[in-house]
């Protein structure tokens, strides 16, 4: 090889090492999605901040002197793109993984002093509901789930946790120790199925309670 090929030796730009890989992952989820639609993907999100690390050790490897890498204005403009895009991914993962949203179809939900239930074929969110409850009473659920993840939540008025729990198919049943506000919370993830949850008053709790009906009522709220 003489001086002159060593001179002309083509550089890579910093930025398009990464740019490519990303355009790789997010065509190969887009093509995963459409074969299998039921198949949780939002990995894709969640591994955002690889952008930034794959990027930052183009970014180092540019620095190196005599290295293959040239960082110019255009590299510059594709790293802050990158930047940008790996940003927005990992502001829209944080946001389904802690913000509170409701997202259903074929849904019927009813809620009152003494009852939460719904009737859902596609559920993916949050919802919640909030009892008073007295001391004695008992809190009886009944949960099924034919697809997806249905985690429930259970808090008291402080804010204590009494019951947390992904759940398939299942009873559970709470007594009630101290008169308060009791607060169920819900978080379907692609869920399709049914829940009820009943106040049992403290009169009948001692009595043999039959599982709740899991019919849910006309209205909706």
């Amino acid at each position: 090889m003489t001086a002159n090929d060593t001179a002309v030796r083509p550089q890579r730009r910093a930025g398009t090492l990464t740019l490519g890989l990303v355009l790789i992952t997010a065509g190969t989820g887009m093509l995963v999605s459409l074969f299998w639609p039921a198949l949780e993907i939002r990995w894709l999100l969640k591994a955002s901040p690889l952008i930034l690390v794959v990027l930052g050790i183009e970014v180092l490897l540019s620095a190196r002197g005599g290295g293959k890498v040239k960082y110019d204005w255009l590299g510059m403009l594709l790293c802050f793109i990158l930047v940008g895009a790996g940003l927005a991914m990992y502001t829209a993962a944080w946001a389904f993984e802690n913000l509170e949203y409701f997202n259903a179809y074929d849904c019927s939900r009813y809620a009152d002093q003494n009852s939460y239930r719904m009737d859902y074929g596609y559920f993916d969110g949050f919802d919640s509901h909030t009892l008073h409850l007295e001391s004695g009473d008992t809190l009886d659920g009944r949960i099924d789930t034919y697809g997806g993840r249905l985690e429930v939540t259970i808090r008291d008025g402080d804010g204590n946790t009494l019951f947390e729990e992904a759940s398939q198919d299942r009873d559970c049943s709470l007594e009630i120790s101290q008169t308060g506000e009791y607060t169920i919370i819900v978080h379907g993830q692609r869920a399709s199925g049914q829940f009820v949850f009943e106040r049992t008053p403290a009169e009948q709790s001692e009595a043999s309670v039959s599982q709740p009906d899991l019919t849910v009522p006309e209205e909706d709220s």
